[in-house]
């Protein structure tokens, strides 16, 4: 599906077609989202168009049964009149302080090995040594003191492509993802923009165009640099079910070596730097 189709929404009728865009890409009937939220299917397809106006715990039984984020639940609820009901906090908001430091834990609990935090649009927030010290020998200090986005680290040919020995499959592997979290918010507007700047960038492998592909596991990715190699296998960890949109489009990406040369390595370099 085209998500420029899926944002053009008719004024009279917003709720109705946010519903059918999202039930439409998850493949459901009207029979099956209205069984699961548990109302009727002719109160459903009124909804849908247009003919009723559905209450706030209607819209929210129908968020739940259709698994919507934090964020697309708000923009339903705001179509549909009523106020937002989950925050979106700064990640330094003194109410995220107990998020802060179980993720501190996290990144510094998996040294000596990288791990980093990123946000929806996979700009990386926070990074544990491990992750600085790996990324100042591939691309320098100087690049560390700019922004860092995880996925154009490893599509753009000027930042890490020249030391991952395998990178056509990594890219591939990285592209589906972004792609897969990209047509799973086609209302995010800064998401699709930085999707649309990442499909911009020169010789990459054509993504999956199914809209209902699922991303496979994050495949090993083989890092050199001179005599140094490094072998690294990703997991991606969220934040169990937050009640606020900022944590919960947190994602931390936690690299484990893939063989015990590369975990030796790995050590290693820590040591140096201790």
């Amino acid at each position: 599906m085209d998500t420029r189709a899926f944002r053009r929404l008719r004024p009279a009728n917003p709720v109705g077609d946010l519903l059918r865009g999202w039930r439409t890409r998850r493949a459901l009937s009207q029979a099956e989202l209205a069984f699961e939220a548990g109302i009727s299917i002719k109160h459903l397809s009124y909804v849908e168009t247009g003919k009723a106006a559905p209450g706030r715990d209607i819209l929210l039984q129908l968020a739940s049964a259709l698994d919507l984020s934090l964020r697309d639940r708000n923009a339903l609820l705001e179509a549909g009149g009523f106020a937002r009901q989950y925050g979106e906090r700064d990640l330094a908001a003194p109410e995220l302080a107990d998020a802060r430091r179980a993720i501190d834990l996290l990144l510094s609990r998996h040294e000596p090995f990288p791990a980093i935090v990123t946000d929806r649009r996979w700009n990386v927030v926070q990074a544990n040594r491990a992750a600085a010290r790996l990324m100042t020998m591939l691309l320098g200090p100087a690049r560390m003191q700019r922004p860092l986005n995880h996925m154009r680290m490893f599509l753009a040919p000027d930042e890490l492509k020249p030391f991952v020995e395998n990178w056509p499959i990594v890219a591939a592997a990285l592209l589906a993802r972004a792609r897969h979290e990209a047509m799973a918010a086609p209302l995010d507007e800064a998401l699709q923009s930085t999707w649309r700047e990442l499909m911009r960038l020169p010789e990459l492998p054509a993504p999956a165009t199914e809209d209902n592909s699922v991303p496979g596991p994050l495949c090993e990715v083989r890092l050199r640099k001179g005599d140094v190699g490094i072998g690294l296998i990703g997991a991606v960890l969220t934040l169990g079910t937050p009640q606020d949109v900022t944590l919960q489009e947190l994602r931390v990406e936690m690299f484990m070596p893939a063989d015990a040369a590369s975990e030796a390595t790995l050590t290693a370099l820590a040591a140096q730097d201790a």
